[in-house]
């Protein structure tokens, strides 16, 4: 509403209730050069992705899949290497719950995140020098304890942090559980080799064959470094407590493939292979069977049907291709032989689903089953050896007893990894190792440093519905897929079975990215704005701003911003989290301060003629 032409008394002559201007014509186009009827301002705030929100490790997934369609591989492998010390094993042997999160796969089907990643990860094992690099020395030294997935994680993050880090390794090639629990074809010997070496060239030391309780005491770690991280993970075998269960033939799911990833010794089978278990070891050591020369290999399961199987389906899903059968609702009662197995026993039996003592239920009223085999490989979980360990800092449950920061009471040794993720209902697997290693080297810092420890922000704004973007702006395009050798070839061979994307694959499947929630620089705003009122030094991501003065809030921008990182904020409520802006009806300080000013000097003046 404009006053030009009326004749206002000058005491009502203050902007308020949509009169503008108030003192004269060409003092309020100064203050409000479109007028002040704007009810809905465009504020950017970029949301998180729920990509990047499932990720173990929190990698800035959104980030570097944008900066792989622009063709920046290097910029995007230094942002993934922030969170990620081994984007190549990774990009291998990942369950990508990334993928499971993905909004792309309610509109057609999911990014294919693991494979961009190896691309990504594969590009760094080639380069001569890695793009990282160990922080400036802080004098301090730190023990970590293992050298799986956790323990690289931490100890990397320490050596960028400028600690000087050894490792303590008790097997003889380090690498923990993505060298003796994960076979050739899905990782290979030389991808891992490399990721151990630029860990070394970060300046951290691994020493292998030392064990601690045995080489190196308990009282050695707090007396010889000012702080430690445990990231042991859980060694031992579980037994399934079959009558018979000690014969010869009988083998172990972890150990089995321990041996062969380590070259240890030499595995033989017979031509009748069962193993007992449903999950991704299990799945592992059957695949591996085939390859070690079985003719004949059954998966048994407690679990009724595949669909309760804790395994990754597509695993589960080139198993069966490769010819493994399945068996499921039964459990092994007993091994049978003379001295050497024969058979198992077995009986019908179903799984509760819980994490308690007994989670399988055996009816043993029902006619046993008797299961011919040669060789039996007993896949069903691990534990910790922790003998070495005080009393009062186990669990009941023989896993490492940690307050929320992942801290020993108070003392400067941590824990991480599947040692203190057991029994949590949280996957045991790398990436979320990986994540555990990295928080708790930030936690360890932060302790040495004698700052306050943080728990873990929760993310409250994800985006995962699709009707917070506009959807117009993306065509259905299929998923680009990983090619895989033929199932009768791969089960003969080593090789990796899944093959790593072109250069063009990766740029093709990266541009199926909707940047949930997040500006990514498409120009939308600025073409599509009727005055201009959006202002950008140049095209890149977040570098947009609304020229606030000259918006009259018609939403063609926020209408038409494909991620949803533009939203309406309404003139009057600025309560959700943007920062406060001075409008019309606003006169505190705030964004926009010579607003605020202006029209405080109004309501002076006027009260003064009153």
């Amino acid at each position: 509403m404009s006053t030009k032409g009326t004749r206002i008394p000058e005491r009502l002559q203050i902007p308020f209730a949509g009169i503008t201007p108030a003192p004269s014509q060409e003092k309020g186009q100064d203050l409000f050069p479109t007028g002040n009827w704007r009810s809905i301002r465009p504020v950017y705030r970029d949301k998180l992705p729920p990509c990047n929100n499932a990720c173990g490790t929190n990698e800035k997934i959104q980030g570097y899949l944008d900066l792989v369609k622009r063709g920046k591989y290097l910029d995007a492998y230094a942002l993934i290497k922030e969170d990620m010390p081994f984007p190549s094993v990774t990009g291998r042997v990942c369950y990508h719950p990334c993928e499971q999160a993905c909004n792309r796969g309610k509109y057609d089907e999911a990014i294919s995140i693991r494979a961009v990643e190896r691309f990504l990860g594969d590009l760094g094992q080639a380069l001569t020098h890695d793009v990282v690099k160990a922080g400036k020395s802080n004098g301090k030294k730190v023990a970590v304890v293992g050298s799986g997935p956790a323990g690289h994680s931490a100890a990397y993050q320490l050596a960028r942090l400028g600690y000087t880090v050894t490792i303590l390794e008790k097997s003889p090639k380090a690498g923990g559980l993505n060298r003796g629990g994960i076979p050739d074809w899905v990782l290979p010997q030389n991808v891992l080799d490399r990721e151990i070496e630029r860990l070394e060239q970060l300046g951290v030391t691994i020493k292998t064959n030392v064990e601690v309780g045995k080489d190196v005491t308990w009282d050695d770690l707090k007396k010889n470094y000012d702080a430690c991280v445990l990231a042991v993970g859980l060694t031992e075998p579980n037994s399934v407590r079959a009558e018979g269960e000690n014969k010869d033939g009988v083998l172990y799911g972890l150990p089995f493939l321990r041996d062969i990833g380590m070259g240890t010794s030499k595995v033989k089978l017979g031509a009748r292979v069962a193993v007992i278990g449903g999950g991704n070891t299990a799945i592992d050591c059957a695949r591996e069977a085939l390859r070690q020369g079985a003719v004949e290999v059954t998966m048994i399961t407690v679990e009724a049907n595949p669909q309760e199987m804790p395994a990754v389906p597509e695993d589960l899903h080139d198993m069966r291709e490769e010819g493994v059968d399945l068996m499921h609702g039964r459990a092994v009662t007993a091994v049978l032989g003379n001295g050497k197995v024969e058979a198992l026993q077995l009986h019908p039996a179903r799984f509760s689903g819980a994490i308690n003592a007994s989670p399988i239920t055996v009816d043993r009223d029902a006619a046993a089953q008797r299961f011919a085999v040669d060789n039996v490989i007993i896949a069903v979980g691990q534990r910790a050896s922790l003998k070495w360990l005080p009393d009062e800092f186990k669990t009941e449950r023989g896993t490492i007893k940690i307050d929320r920061f992942g801290r020993l009471g108070d003392t400067n040794i941590f824990a991480a990894g599947d040692i203190v993720q057991l029994g949590s209902g949280q996957p045991l697997m790398v990436v979320n190792a990986v994540g555990d290693g990295k928080r708790v080297a930030f936690n360890l810092d932060k302790v040495m440093r004698g700052e306050a420890l943080q728990p873990r922000t929760i993310a409250v704004d994800v985006i995962f519905d699709l009707n917070r973007m506009n959807m117009t702006y993306f065509p259905h395009f299929p998923r680009v897929q990983q090619e895989l050798l033929p199932p009768a070839s791969r089960k003969k061979t080593q090789d990796e079975v899944i093959q790593a994307f072109t250069e063009e694959a990766a740029v093709e499947e990266a541009n199926r990215c909707f940047s949930c929630g997040t500006c990514n620089a498409c120009d939308n705003c600025y073409l599509v704005c009727p005055e201009p009122c959006i202002a950008r030094s140049e095209r890149s991501n977040g570098m947009y701003k609304i020229l606030v003065d000259y918006c009259k809030g018609c939403r063609v921008c926020i209408e038409e911003c494909p991620t949803g990182c533009l939203e309406g904020v309404p003139e009057l409520d600025f309560d959700t989290g943007v920062v406060r802006m001075d409008t019309a009806f606003a006169i505190s300080p705030g964004l926009h301060g010579r607003q605020a000013e202006e029209l405080r000097n109004l309501g002076d003046r006027a009260a003064k003629n009153i």
